[in-house]
């Protein structure tokens, strides 16, 4: 029984030695680089698109900056109060680079995303351009012309702009997942492997013994006259 508690307690050290120092490396392999902070309008609108489906849009070309890990977004809500600060109850009433320009520098961000999205006869436009707030310059635009439906656009058009102006961005080849998630998966089989461990050790403790104890000293028997 001594022998299963000494091996419970050593495996439990180094299992708290290990996890953290894994979880330390992991995290501290470097200086962590400086994100970008953006912010993203509403797209505007042209003919035959709504005010409502034009901020869809936006929003599902956002939530992809967002999950690529490497920027620092600006909530939306916070735009459109910035925006009604400054006497703009729309996102499209802010149109000119200029304009544009102010915003970000208010919101204190580095760059802002704009564009327009409209329609002609079976035609999707979609141009969305960058905006440097530091130089109030176009960056660079992505035009991409669509022939199919809406749900095109909201599932593979928009996305993958966002994933090529991320990649364009960042200097980098960015994977179309989240890569806030893989880190997890190695912390899941840390934690799994010291909760095996524990059943383990104890199994050990609370297994019974198949021979008698042999810790206990036994009286010596008295000698025979």
């Amino acid at each position: 029984m001594h022998a299963a508690i000494r091996f419970f307690l050593h495996l439990t050290a180094v299992v708290l030695v290990i996890v953290p120092a894994h979880a330390f490396a992991q995290t501290r392999t470097g200086p962590v680089p400086k994100k970008l902070a953006i912010a993203v309008l509403d797209f505007e609108t042209r003919g035959g698109m709504s005010k409502d489906e034009a901020a869809s849009l936006s929003d599902i070309f956002q939530a992809r900056l967002v999950n690529t890990g490497e920027f620092l977004v600006v909530d939306r809500n916070r735009i459109k109060a910035i925006l009604q600060e400054q006497g703009f109850q729309r996102s499209e009433e802010c149109s000119q680079v200029e304009c544009v320009v102010d915003v970000g520098r208010i919101l204190k961000v580095e760059k802002m995303f704009a564009g327009t999205i409209g329609k002609v006869g079976q035609i999707f436009n979609v141009n969305i351009m960058l905006i440097d707030v530091a130089t109030a310059q176009i960056a660079y635009t992505e035009n991409v012309q669509h022939k199919g439906d809406l749900e095109d656009l909201a599932t593979t058009i928009i996305p993958t702009i966002a994933h090529t102006m991320a990649n364009r961005l960042t200097g980098k080849e960015l994977p179309l997942a989240s890569a806030s998630s893989r880190g997890g998966l190695a912390w899941y089989w840390y934690v799994g492997g010291a909760v095996v461990a524990g059943g383990i050790a104890a199994a050990v403790l609370i297994k019974p013994s198949s021979s008698p104890a042999t810790d206990a000293i036994l009286p010596t028997p008295p000698a025979m006259p």
